[in-house]
């Protein structure tokens, strides 16, 4: 999953389920044309949507659902959509709830959860429950409708009955009478215009519909297999220039994989909305063609190399809590720095394979990666798995650093720095014969197609090693702790190296502190620092600085009126115990984190940095 990022590091993607076969497909209809897909069995559970006044932001919901027993169903609406780990709540737009038999006849129900209604139903043989959804919110991950377009988020709109996900479901889509086209993953059911079918519910949630007066780009064919561009006002720019290099982006992607697992696939360009969705054949994304000039061609590629990329590592690749899912509650996992993280290292490789960016802007795009990481106090604090596992509640960004300290971090800044690491690590070791994308290919084979699962995070840390041959124990540790990464050992297996960090006036201690509860308390500090050497600990109170009280903004003014090589007296309470510490401060460093190619490499790291960034 993927929002719109300063950066091409800093892009929230974002991101998810997966499915034990590669049937679903890419389908665009003008409204009076019929697929030629191959007819279906017709489902004996339907929906119908229709948008008859699309500026009230209502789509109006009719399930019909046949053969159901019981005296009692559940039907139930998702909390959150794949592809976007947040709970959205999505039954809150839900409106004017109502349940009937085969008849006609208004069936008693009652609201049982939040975003459950359990239905009175007595065996009936049929029940239809009909609803009204409100669509009021331009975000990727959530539904939108006007005058202009339908965007349809599938878990936001369709509910599903509690036990039954599994189930074969058909969707019709009844568009504003101006409107002319429908873009989705889904299958359409033969004769049956604008009527589409998924195997199961888990299909279904994961194809975004998109109608209304769609633009088309020029389609492209990789191995036969057709790859379509539609959208809301796509924008005037040369659109055949910007699908040459989609096409090789996408193709690099393909070759680092060595397989096509779907029959059709789309990029929908949503329009105004903000971010990006992965999902098994196709991307959902917010897009303004009006800012196409070179460097809004290279922002949108990277975004879309990502989004497409996806399709492999969380689709198919995936942490073993990425599918099937509870669409009740959290899927909580460890691996998200390497679920979005290697994701973001891949969009630069599969750009630079594919010809579209130098070796400087791919080592300029983990430049901030790093940086982004690094120059975040939450480094101190929260390790990649920790922020994976966070990110439902604090966001895929760390979310903001409130009133104190920040504590948080990005996984995908982290688990980028950590892919190329490892990427160089794995290199190193095997003479260059073995690297990441082996790592990647073998997990697709092994878990997707031949255990049809995700992988638990031993068995992820298995393979890397079994391609290194060796054990890879630092690596993991890395995302897991918050010790320091050692970048010049990393980054000297393919013959690299960070520019040395300038050295500037200010005093530096480097311990983080905050105030909590009228206490200034150390809550972090930064190794081989002053603070670190004066042996000065996270939860210190310090009660005096040179012997005047102080808060953080106290402390802080203290030091910087102070020059490097100058002294600072600290008084701690530690453990219940008055300390003293003397801190002899250091100059305040600035580091660029700037990647360079050293000078007079030898072979192996030659051998690395050459074939990096060109097709395996």
């Amino acid at each position: 999953m993927e929002n719109l990022r300063a950066s091409v590091c800093n892009r929230q993607s974002s991101k998810n389920m997966i499915r034990k076969s590669s049937l679903v497909l890419f389908c665009v209809l003008f409204f009076v044309a019929a697929g030629s897909f191959a007819e279906q069995p017709a489902g004996k559970m339907a929906f119908t949507v229709s948008m008859g006044e699309p500026n009230e932001h209502l789509f109006h919901v009719v399930f019909r659902c046949e053969d159901l027993k019981g005296q009692t169903q559940d039907f139930k609406m998702p909390a959150w959509t794949p592809g976007y780990y947040g709970i959205f709540n999505f039954a809150k737009n839900v409106q004017n709830f109502q349940a009937a038999d085969a008849d006609g006849k208004p069936l008693k129900w009652e609201k049982t959860k939040d975003n459950t209604w359990q239905v009175q139903s007595n065996n009936a043989s049929v029940i239809t429950a009909s609803y009204d959804v409100r669509a009021a919110t331009q975000f990727v991950a959530q539904s939108y409708l006007d005058k202009s377009r339908a965007y349809i988020v599938p878990t936001s709109v369709f509910l599903h009955v509690a036990g039954l996900v599994r189930h074969p479901v058909t969707v019709e889509i009844m568009p504003y009478p101006k409107w002319n086209r429908i873009a989705t993953g889904l299958e359409s059911v033969q004769g049956k215009p604008n009527t589409y079918q998924a195997e199961d519910f888990d299909v279904l949630y994961d194809s975004p519909l998109l109608v209304g007066n769609l633009e088309e780009l020029p389609s492209f064919e990789i191995n036969g297999i057709p790859h379509y561009f539609l959208g809301y006002k796509v924008g005037n720019f040369d659109h055949k220039l910007f699908m040459e290099n989609l096409k090789a982006a996408v193709e690099a992607g393909t070759k680092i994989i060595g397989d096509i697992p779907y029959k059709h696939y789309t990029f929908i360009a949503i329009g105004p909305g903000q971010g990006g969705l992965e999902h098994l054949n196709s991307t959902s994304f917010s897009f303004d063609g009006g800012e196409m000039d070179n460097k809004g061609m290279d922002r949108d590629l990277a975004f879309l190399s990502h989004e497409y990329f996806h399709n492999y590592n969380v689709k198919r690749i995936r942490p073993i809590a990425l599918g099937p899912f509870d669409y009740d509650k959290a899927n909580l996992t460890n691996m998200l720095w390497v679920s979005e993280g290697f994701t973001v290292y891949y969009e630069y490789l599969m750009l630079a394979r594919a010809g579209l960016m130098t070796q400087e802007k791919v080592l300029d795009g983990m430049r901030k990666c790093i940086a982004a990481y690094e120059n975040n106090t939450g480094h101190l604090f929260q390790s990649a798995t920790q922020s994976s596992y966070d990110s439902w509640t604090q966001g895929p960004f760390g979310g903001g650093s409130g009133k104190g300290v920040r504590k948080t971090i990005s996984y995908y800044d982290k688990g980028a720095a950590l892919g190329m690491l490892l990427d160089f690590k794995i290199r190193h070791v095997t003479q260059n014969k073995k690297s990441l994308d082996d790592v990647m290919r073998t997990l697709y084979r092994e878990f997707y197609k031949d255990k049809q699962r995700g992988f638990t995070d031993q068995e992820f840390q298995d393979v890397c090693e079994r391609i290194a041959g060796c054990p890879l124990q630092e690596i993991f540790e890395y995302a897991s702790t918050v010790k320091d990464v050692d970048y010049p050992k990393y980054l000297g297996y393919a013959g690299l190296a960070l520019e040395e960090p300038n050295e500037l006036p200010d005093a530096y201690l480097g311990a983080v502190a905050e105030d909590v509860n009228g206490l200034l308390v150390v809550a972090a500090v930064e190794g081989n620092s002053p603070a670190s050497r004066a042996d000065l600990k996270a939860q210190d109170q310090i009660k005096a600085v040179d012997g005047e009280h102080a808060d953080s903004k106290g402390l802080d003014g203290k030091i910087s009126a102070k020059k490097p090589g100058g002294k600072v007296k600290l008084a701690i309470l530690r453990a219940g115990k008055d300390l003293e510490v003397d801190a002899t401060l250091a100059h305040k460093m600035k580091r660029s984190f700037r990647i360079k190619p050293i000078p007079n490499p030898d072979q192996l790291q030659s051998e690395i940095l050459n074939s990096w960034l060109k097709p395996q």
